[in-house]
């Protein structure tokens, strides 16, 4: 590093820095594209820093790219700042020194041309890695770099360094993300068609059976074979559900509909099942003429989620309840039962992907409450749960979540 007692340091108050670093860290939360994010970081760094600000990015291949093209007619050689992640200040621009940074006599001319009178070259480095360079320079003649000025420039290279890492990190997470997205996609595309031609032939086989032998071990078998189908079908929708949610293009259709229908005919799908059991279901809309503004087969399929947890978490002769009813400018659903409950320490994690309450038993995917939160977020409503696990005497689960009203004005 060389340097030579300066003029006139950087002038710098900790009010002002403070100040500074308070609208850095604005810049870096502002864009999560690293190249943007660091653009306008270099836009603040004039001039602020530097009269003169250039950017130079390794790329994960190794290559070297410049932020902008301030000063582009030079590249960086392999300074000790790209070597070992060293800063180097050069305060006297001799040719040794313009030779050190670049071998292009084009880009020694450039930086003449520039007026630029001392340079600071800031390693940024992101978990021990070099992301880049950060290259600050001053042509005005009272201003000269000095030692006094490193500490403040190395910790303003070191935030930027890690809002670059962030961003880097959020890019890759999107590209992996997206290819995981594109293999479920084409997966389940090619399962579906194979399942599809699976329930078309079961369905034909059962056609062809005699409709009075019902008991015939052929005609049970041909019908296990379509629940297991179905319920692959169903387990592919989740995944592609939740892979819709967390990417952020899960499709709704919101438009004005009767909360009384929607949960009549949620709780008339869950009749059978219940019947099974031997629970009770109730249903209460007080007004027959209340309507939200909802996706109607998405909320049936979140209805039908929290019913059939219900169902399967309740003991048989127990009792499930839905209701709705107007809560402010939203419309309220309920969903109560009288089953074994969920202790506090796992409450918090009930909508998290793949969650059980039984694990050892696996009933189900465990992704229907997942789906259930994303879609009801989708369609601009909360969703939450309260419950007392029962020991011995009552106990039960109850989940609530919101829809907007629809107003007279509303679509």
């Amino acid at each position: 590093m060389k340097v030579r007692s300066a003029t006139t340091p950087v002038a710098r108050h900790t009010e002002d820095d403070q100040r500074f670093l308070s609208n850095l860290a604005e810049v870096l939360a502002s864009a999560l594209d690293e190249h943007a994010m660091l653009s306008a970081a270099a836009r603040l760094f004039v001039p602020r820093l530097g009269d003169i600000c250039v950017v130079d990015i390794v790329e994960d291949d190794g290559s070297v790219r410049r932020v902008d093209n301030t000063l582009d007619a030079w590249r960086l050689a392999p300074t000790p700042a790209l070597r070992s992640g060293e800063t180097v200040m050069l305060t006297d621009l001799t040719q040794s020194a313009l030779t050190a940074i670049t071998p292009d006599p084009h880009g020694h001319s450039a930086i003449r041309a520039a007026g630029i009178r001392s340079l600071v070259l800031l390693p940024l480095i992101g978990r021990g890695r070099l992301l880049g360079v950060l290259t600050l320079g001053l042509t005005r003649p009272d201003r000269q770099f000095s030692k006094a000025d490193l500490p403040f420039l190395e910790d303003v290279a070191q935030r930027t360094a890690l809002g670059a890492d962030n961003a880097r990190l959020y890019q890759q997470a999107r590209q992996a993300s997206r290819a995981r997205d594109d293999t479920l996609a084409a997966i389940s595309h090619d399962l579906r068609n194979g399942l599809n031609t699976v329930l078309t032939a079961v369905g034909l086989l059962l056609r062809s059976l005699p409709p009075d032998d019902e008991t015939r071990r052929d005609r049970r078998h041909i019908e296990a074979i379509k629940r297991s189908a179905e319920r692959m079908n169903r387990v592919i929708a989740d995944l592609l559900d939740v892979a819709s949610i967390e990417s952020g293009r899960l499709f709704v259709e919101p438009r004005r509909e009767p909360v009384h229908m929607i949960v009549a005919e949620a709780v008339t799908i869950c009749r059978d099942p219940a019947r099974d059991k031997t629970l009770r279901i109730e249903q209460h809309v007080p007004e027959a003429q209340l309507e939200a503004v909802c996706d109607r087969d998405r909320v049936l399929q979140v209805l039908g989620a929290l019913l059939s947890n219900a169902i399967k978490f309740t003991p048989d002769g127990g009792l499930v309840q839905v209701t709705a009813e107007r809560f402010d400018d939203e419309v309220l659903f309920t969903v109560r039962d009288t089953g074994i409950g969920v202790s506090p320490r796992q409450l918090p994690h009930v909508f998290d992907r793949f969650w059980q309450a039984t694990p050892k038993a696996r009933l189900g995917s465990g992704l229907g409450l997942t789906i259930a939160k994303g879609i009801v977020e989708a369609m601009g409503g909360r969703i939450w749960v309260e419950s007392r696990p029962s020991e011995g005497g009552s106990g039960g689960t109850t989940f609530f979540f919101t829809l907007p009203l629809a107003t007279p004005q509303a679509q």
